[in-house]
């Protein structure tokens, strides 16, 4: 039998702080992959968009393609859910489809694309399809902000953002390690 485990964390140092156990640390840690989340890895957005597609058709149908529009919107949206979001945000798409293109309108997104949130001061993304350097300063703010606009309900913080209360925790865990002031 071999197990197939996955973790949003890294193990090493949830053992060394004492939130996981080493012995299952080293029972699992076999062959470890480490896979960046979605967002570091744009590259991959449209054909794994494409293949979720692909996996949801019925059978007999035609894999409907993406215009110029909506695979902007895809690539500058910021994936907080990962894969699991683009698949959901697939099979909506594929609900909606009428014809054989899906658009913009039919990319119903849980939040707003990171676009709508970047200054037009940032740095454009053209050298080989990279995302900004400053990607994850854009979402500590979009934090900090939701925080401050709260008075630091961090369940109101997490619907605001589009993000599971759990995330959240995570993402300000990590950012109060990093010596980000968190408000509230």
């Amino acid at each position: 039998m071999r197990v197939l485990a996955t973790t949003n964390r890294k193990l090493r140092e949830e053992v060394a702080a004492g939130r996981f156990r080493e012995d299952l640390f080293y029972r699992l840690n076999v062959f470890p992959l480490n896979l960046p989340p979605l967002r570091e890895r744009p590259r991959d957005i449209l054909p794994l968009a494409n293949y979720l597609l692909q996996q949801s058709l019925t059978q007999g149908r035609r894999v409907p393609r993406f215009t110029p529009a909506a695979q902007q919107q895809l690539l500058a949206h910021a994936w907080p859910g990962n894969v699991r979001e683009l698949d959901n945000l697939m099979q909506r798409a594929l609900i909606l489809l009428s014809g054989d293109a899906i658009d913009v309108e039919l990319l119903n997104f849980e939040t707003e694309p990171l676009a709508s949130h970047v200054s037009t001061t940032a740095q454009p993304a053209a050298k080989a399809g990279r995302l900004p350097e400053d990607l994850k300063s854009v979402e500590e703010q979009m934090i900090i902000d939701a925080l401050h606009e709260t008075k630091g309900g961090r369940r109101d913080v997490a619907e605001r953002l589009g993000i599971s209360e759990r995330t959240l925790r995570y993402k300000i865990a990590r950012m109060r390690e990093e010596g980000i002031s968190i408000p509230g």
